[in-house]
């Protein structure tokens, strides 16, 4: 394998994981084209609160493992973002504003019952359960390998991703404040897609590193695709 610029290389995966099956699968096209309803979005959204609840911990293991501390700064901002915390708006951490919070709100507009006797009834799909096991290992992973699954292939597939889920739910009746989680993360995550850019761009120059970049975002991306054929079966979509 032949090295090319880290510029090149990084806007060549971004557009690759975009292209990939995983954002381009019958699933999320039946959210695109609003055809499903809201016992199948009850569906999702209890399947993907299982995945969605633990990225902080993602987070927190990727920055565990990265030996840079230049690297590691976008990691930590986004960690505190995970938690309410907002430095353009001097806002510190609020716990009615962490992510999951926000999600679980997604999750009531749907039926599901937020206590922790409901969250802890919900059963995750097989596929589920693999695809938060892959994501809670990255502390085990090569953390160039780890930057390119959580960078290309998850931070910056989101706004795509989430507003395929957000026309969805939109067209099986949910409101504006319903699909929050959604729409604050189209806009959040095209920051935080630049931020792991910057950070993973200087160790983005040799043909080796490369290789491990592309291969953990595809890792990924390929799991995520067997994730949405979960959801597909469960769902009769």
């Amino acid at each position: 394998m032949i090295s090319v610029s880290a510029d090149k290389f990084v806007d060549d995966l971004q557009r690759d994981c975009l292209g990939h099956p995983a954002l381009n699968h019958s699933y999320l096209k039946k959210f695109e084209e609003k055809k499903v309803n809201k016992a199948q979005v009850k569906i999702f959204a209890e399947q993907y609160y299982c995945f969605s609840r633990h990225f902080s911990r993602y987070l927190a293991a990727l920055i565990a493992i990265t030996p840079d501390e230049a690297s590691r700064a976008p990691l930590i901002k986004n960690l505190g973002e995970e938690y309410g915390a907002r430095q353009e708006e001097n806002r510190d951490m609020d716990p009615e504003l962490t992510h999951p919070a926000i999600f679980r709100g997604f999750l009531r507009s749907v039926g599901i019952d937020t206590s922790p006797e409901g969250l802890d009834s919900i059963v995750p799909l097989p596929e589920t359960k693999l695809f938060v096991e892959k994501y809670l290992n990255i502390r085990y992973l090569n953390y160039i390998y780890a930057f390119g699954a959580l960078g290309p292939g998850t931070e910056y597939i989101v706004p795509q991703m989430y507003t395929y889920i957000r026309e969805g739910c939109r067209g099986a009746g949910l409101s504006e404040d319903d699909v929050l989680f959604f729409s604050a993360h189209i806009e959040l995550d095209v920051e935080h897609a630049e931020g792991i850019k910057d950070s993973l761009l200087p160790f983005a120059t040799t043909a080796d590193h490369q290789e491990l970049l592309r291969a953990g975002a595809m890792d990924f991306l390929d799991a995520r695709t067997v994730l949405w054929d979960g959801l597909e079966r469960a769902s009769g979509l």
